[in-house]
């Protein structure tokens, strides 16, 4: 597991061109406040961590589903998209204990997911298709 000494999520919500964002993971439910805001580490840290992979969207529950304990977010069976390819992803997410910022965070990118394999966990092609 990639182990990142530095937390980026915070940096990306403070930038004024996330005014938006910063209003909707607000209206959201505490739990996918927590969720969110993971997935938005994962796609900062692993773009941080691979010049080769340009994350735009993680779906935390796409192969198994995720777990909560105290202030850590678990997702085993992520899915990371990259320039029209899906990946595994596994990553754990420590929470502040307000649940508003990432404390510690480590990841491991997998392999692509088959095309083929994609409608069955709920992952979207390009077009935004689950076929």
């Amino acid at each position: 597991m990639v182990k990142p000494s530095r937390m980026l999520s915070e940096r990306v919500l403070d930038d004024p061109r996330s005014k938006n964002a910063r209003k909707e993971l607000s209206a959201l439910a505490p739990a996918d406040q927590v969720e969110q805001l993971c997935n938005l580490e994962a796609m900062a840290q692993v773009g941080a961590w691979s010049k080769e992979l340009l994350p735009d969207r993680v779906v935390a529950y796409a192969m198994a589903d995720t777990k909560m304990v105290g202030n850590d977010f678990s997702a085993d069976g992520a899915a990371l998209h990259s320039q029209r390819v899906w990946y595994q992803l596994k990553f754990k997410c420590e929470l502040s204990p307000d649940h508003k910022k990432v404390a510690a965070f480590e990841f491991m990118v997998g392999e692509p997911i088959p095309k083929e394999d994609w409608g069955e966990h709920s992952l979207p092609d390009e077009n935004g298709s689950l076929d």
